[in-house]
């Protein structure tokens, strides 16, 4: 009995990582997030702080909208089933809630300090800045 239990375990284990390799490949793939500098030999410019401005904005438009909101989606995907597969018994419900809200909670904070910091940038930067960092506002 023992024995085979782990074994269960074990291909458990072993489905739940291929299954994450393959919903994380895509990711994996977007992830070029790079900046157009640096390769002088193939004609490219050399890189300088704008250019480190533009790779920090594009990494968090990249964590932002290709990794969060489709983690957001699988969340409320897996908390709206335990809700439908678990109907008669209140403990999973009131649980599957708790997490919805968490999921929700998490969310909503990460957008509002995006928004908020987008925000305050452009309230408090010139016409002359803003026309810079006129990418961070697209």
């Amino acid at each position: 009995m023992q024995n085979t239990n782990s074994v269960r375990k074990n291909q458990k284990t072993s489905a739940t990582i291929v299954a994450f390799a393959i919903f994380a490949l895509p990711v994996v793939v977007w992830a070029q997030v790079g900046i157009p500098c640096g390769d002088i030999a193939s004609g490219q410019k050399e890189c300088g702080f704008n250019d480190l401005i533009i790779l920090a904005n594009n990494i968090i438009n990249f964590l932002i909208l290709k990794v969060a909101v489709p983690l957001a989606a699988l969340g409320f995907m897996w908390v709206g089933g335990k809700m439908i597969l678990s109907p008669n018994k209140e403990s999973a419900k009131t649980e599957a809630k708790q997490s919805f809200a968490n999921i929700a909670m998490g969310f909503g904070i990460m957008l509002g300090a995006y928004i908020l910091i987008k925000t305050v940038l452009f309230a408090f930067l010139t016409d002359e800045q803003t026309s810079f960092m006129q990418f961070m506002f697209q």
